[in-house]
C-alpha cells in the first residue's frame, strides 16, 4: 500500500460516508484489481459499522499507515455526519482473522438490511462477519426466480441465498 493507494482509500472512503447508503454495501473492493495498491483489501458499510478487510499482510509501517488513515477518517466530519458508530480492521492474513476495533466498542451481533432483507451478522469473532456483501446482486437474482421453485442451498453457510429464496416466495427451501 503505497501512500497514494493509501490517499486514494481514504478518499473513497470519505466520499462514500458523506452520503452513507441506506443498506449496507460494499464500499471499496480492491481484490477486483480497480485501485492499483489496493488489491488486498475491502472497505464495507454496514448500516454504522465501517468494516476493512486485509487479506494479505502488509509491511509494518503500511499496517501503522492504514490505521492511523482509518482514525482520520472516523474523525472527520463525514463520519460524523453518515451515523457511522464502529470503525473495524480484520486483519485476514493472520490465523482466526482477528479484529481490531478502531473506534467502537466490540458487537454482540449486529443486524443490517439488504433489498429490504435483514441479516443478523457477527462481527469481529469469525473469519466471516454472516453476509457475503460482494454476493448482494446473486441474492437479489435468487430471489427474483424463486416464486414457486423448490431450492436447495449447497452453500449454506449464513443461509443469505435461503433467506433470498424464501423472500422470493420459494415453495420450499432446504
Amino acid at each position: 500500500m503505497t501512500p497514494d493507494a493509501l490517499a486514494t482509500l481514504e478518499q473513497c472512503l470519505l466520499d462514500a460516508l458523506a452520503a452513507p447508503p441506506a443498506e449496507a454495501r460494499r464500499l471499496l473492493h480492491g481484490r477486483g484489481r480497480r485501485w492499483p495498491g489496493l488489491e488486498q483489501l475491502t472497505a464495507d458499510w454496514l448500516e454504522g459499522v465501517l468494516l476493512v478487510a486485509l487479506f494479505r499482510e502488509p509491511a509494518a509501517d503500511q499496517l501503522d499507515a492504514l490505521r492511523d488513515l482509518l482514525r482520520r477518517v472516523a474523525a472527520s466530519p463525514a463520519w460524523q455526519g453518515s451515523g457511522a458508530a464502529h470503525l473495524l480492521l480484520q486483519l485476514r492474513y493472520l490465523p482466526g482473522s482477528p479484529t481490531e476495533f478502531l473506534f467502537g466498542e466490540p458487537l454482540d451481533g449486529w443486524r443490517i438490511r439488504e433489498d429490504g432483507l435483514y441479516y443478523q451478522l457477527d462481527l469481529g469473532r469469525k473469519q466471516n462477519s454472516g453476509l457475503f456483501l460482494d454476493m448482494r446482486h446473486g441474492r437479489r437474482w435468487v430471489r427474483d426466480n424463486a416464486a414457486g421453485q423448490r431450492v436447495l442451498n449447497l452453500f449454506a453457510y449464513t443461509c443469505g441465498f435461503s433467506v433470498a429464496a424464501i423472500a422470493g416466495g420459494a415453495e420450499r427451501v432446504v
